[in-house]
Formats: C-alpha cells, structure tokens, sequence
C-alpha cells in the first residue's frame, strides 16, 4: 500500500522544492517592495503549509470536520493580526489628522 503513494509523495516534494526556490529567489528580486515580498513569501508559505498538511498528514482523505479543526485554530492569529493592523492603522490615522 506504501508503494501505491511514492509516486505522490515524490510530487508534493518537488512541489515543494519549487516553492522554497521560488521563496529563495523572490527574495534576490531587485527593486520589490518590502510589502509585496512580504505577502509573496507569506503566501507561499501558506501553499507550503496546507501541501504538507493534506499530502504528508492525510488530511486529505479526512472528514471535513476535522480539517476544519485544523484549520479555524490556524485562522485565528491571522485574525488576530488582522485587527492589530486595522487598529494600529486607525491609530496612526487619528493623531495625523
């Protein structure tokens, strides 16, 4: 049964072999800005996240209410980071004006 999924297993690696290259290289662009290598590098890691998530932990194969016991916890801190933003922008807005 293990020899049914090598073939896969071997997939998602070079897939994710890509993506560190791809993050490697994004960062030796010359001239991107701070914000857009920033959400470039944040993306693929979430790509590279959820590949080994459903591939390597058989999420993939799970009912949809475990998956989503792994992912509600992990969109909390993105929330969290979101509302810390928005304030602190909300912040900075009120003592210009």
């Amino acid at each position: 049964m293990a020899h049914d999924h090598r073939k896969l297993y071997w997939q998602i690696f070079v897939m994710l072999f890509v993506l560190t290259v791809l993050e490697v290289g994004i960062v030796y662009i010359p001239g991107i800005g701070k914000g857009l290598l920033i959400s470039a590098l944040v993306l693929l890691a979430l790509v590279k996240a959820s590949l080994v998530g459903l591939f390597y932990m058989h999420l993939s194969s799970e009912t949809t209410e475990l998956k989503l016991t792994v992912a509600i916890p992990m969109m909390i801190p993105m929330f969290y980071a979101l509302v810390l933003i928005i304030e602190a922008s909300w912040r900075m807005l009120r003592n210009v004006v």
